[in-house]
């Protein structure tokens, strides 16, 4: 059974190079949809600590070409 993400796309099987970016852009892009809901709506067990890890990955993203 392959994993279903958003949208209900499924992660690409094959093991190769351009699979493993595929899945990488399907993580960064929920990464990104996600930080902007907590930012949005800041939940109250969401605390500054999460947050700056958040700007950490998020910038490490911005960073990568997944996000271009």
């Amino acid at each position: 059974m392959v994993p279903r993400l958003l949208h209900g796309k499924s992660l690409p099987r094959r093991g190769s190079q351009k699979s493993l970016n595929s899945q990488f852009k399907i993580v960064a892009k929920a990464f990104l949809e996600l930080f902007e809901l907590l930012k949005a709506y800041a939940p109250i067990w969401y605390t500054e600590q999460h947050h700056h890890r958040a700007v950490t990955a998020l910038r490490v993203l911005q960073k990568s070409k997944a996000t271009r």
